[in-house]
């Protein structure tokens, strides 16, 4: 999944970085991180697989000479880098690590370390998402809802949920009808979590902001909205984008 949220021409050092990872995460090492020597023996197993060289008798970790030296386990680093290329908070990822939120921030610190040495754009990426081009996969899942949106408020006559006939009428502004046939009214938005979500004149401006990368503080006082009124809306658009297949969409825009 993370691949459709980082832009293309960075998936070759995202290829690259993520095997580098999962180097350190097994714990084997191909030369001597000192001396670049291959000849070396393992002296301990547990709780990290140490060696030492023959050649200049040093002792080395797979993690050695890299930021993520100590900071076990190691796979760790993956999960949290994955879960920050989707916008997950420190506290969310402590909370799914069952860890302190320091642990999780010592080794986001440490990814961001690592990338900004050997990975350089995919470092500025990282770190500042705001100012990278949208992914394209995103760009047109936005696309699509805006779409879906528009279609929906504009609506005439949809098929009636009670009997089938299009023989149906608008009902005020929103997307409530009545048929004709039946004399049933109904909402089209009645199984989903935008029946009682109001304003809809402000439905596309507020997942503009969800894609620019908005947080919650920031789309309060663009909107005026309440803290909790920004976080049910956050949380109807993020199951609306799933339910519409625009899975990706709804990860870049999870984070609180």
């Amino acid at each position: 999944m993370i691949y459709e949220l980082v832009p293309n021409e960075l998936h070759n050092e995202l290829d690259n970085f993520l095997k580098s990872l999962e180097k350190i995460t097994q714990q084997n090492i191909e030369i001597c991180p000192f001396c670049e020597n291959n000849d070396f023996y393992t002296i301990r197993s547990t709780p990290t697989v140490t060696y030492r060289c023959k050649a200049c008798n040093k002792y080395c970790t797979a993690a050695t000479n890299t930021p993520f030296n100590r900071l076990t386990p190691f796979n760790w680093l993956e999960m949290i880098f994955a879960y920050r290329i989707e916008n997950k908070s420190y506290q969310y990822i402590a909370n799914k690590l069952n860890c302190s939120l320091e642990k999780v921030i010592r080794r986001d610190h440490a990814i961001v370390s690592y990338l900004e040495t050997n990975y350089n754009s995919l470092y500025q990426w990282y770190t500042d998402n705001k100012q990278a081009k949208i992914p394209t996969t995103l760009a047109e899942q936005h696309k699509m809802m805006n779409t879906k949106i528009i279609e929906l408020l504009n609506e005439q006559k949809p098929i009636c949920i009670h009997c089938g006939s299009t023989d149906t009428t608008k009902i005020g502004t929103r997307t409530c009808y009545r048929c004709k046939r039946c004399r049933h009214s109904f909402n089209i938005l009645s199984d989903t979590q935008l029946n009682k979500l109001p304003r809809s004149d402000l439905w596309l401006e507020f997942i503009d902001l969800l894609v620019s990368g908005e947080n919650n503080l920031q789309i309060e006082k663009k909107m005026n909205f309440s803290s909790n009124t920004v976080r049910r809306w956050r949380s109807a658009w993020c199951d609306m984008m799933k339910n519409w297949d625009c899975n990706a969409l709804a990860i870049w825009c999870s984070r609180h």
